[in-house]
């Protein structure tokens, strides 16, 4: 997929659909990012959809990643219209790590106490996009609707 060919209906898909999410990473995160290492955020309304993307680069260390993740979803509970996020961990080469896998557990307990959907957590270079599943029963605490 490229910005030459997303679907019309691309603004209201949800990304929960982790081939749209990761398309849309992707898409998101350039060349430039993914060499300067960093952090991407989908941050997605209620239904889903794309609200913003976000992007934070050169963070030193794994305890900044963690503290990335913490203060990017606690500030999505205080966003109107704001209810789920997607995470990218942006690097220019290198394969799923141990600390991707931590960084990944720490984002479904964040968003798990905050009550923000994560829709997907996966790591962006420049060979592509691998999404980091999570075995079932531990993903979002409550999904949009069961919060109302």
């Amino acid at each position: 997929m490229t910005f030459h060919d997303l679907p019309p209906d691309w603004p209201t898909r949800s990304l929960a659909d982790p081939l749209f999410a990761a398309d849309l990473l992707d898409l998101c995160v350039s060349d430039a990012d993914r060499t300067t290492g960093g952090l991407s955020f989908l941050l997605c309304r209620g239904d889903g959809s794309l609200a913003q993307p976000v992007f934070v680069g050169d963070i030193p260390h794994e305890t900044a990643l963690r503290e990335t993740v913490s203060a990017t979803v606690l500030s999505c509970v205080t966003l109107a219209g704001i209810g789920g996020v997607v995470i990218g961990i942006a690097r220019s080469w290198g394969l799923v790590s141990d600390q991707d896998r931590r960084l990944h557990q720490h984002a479904l307990e964040v968003c798990g106490r905050a009550l923000v959907d994560l829709h997907g957590t996966f790591v962006v270079t420049g060979a592509g996009v691998t999404h980091l599943p999570v075995a079932r029963g531990c993903g979002p605490a409550r999904t949009s609707r069961e919060r109302s």
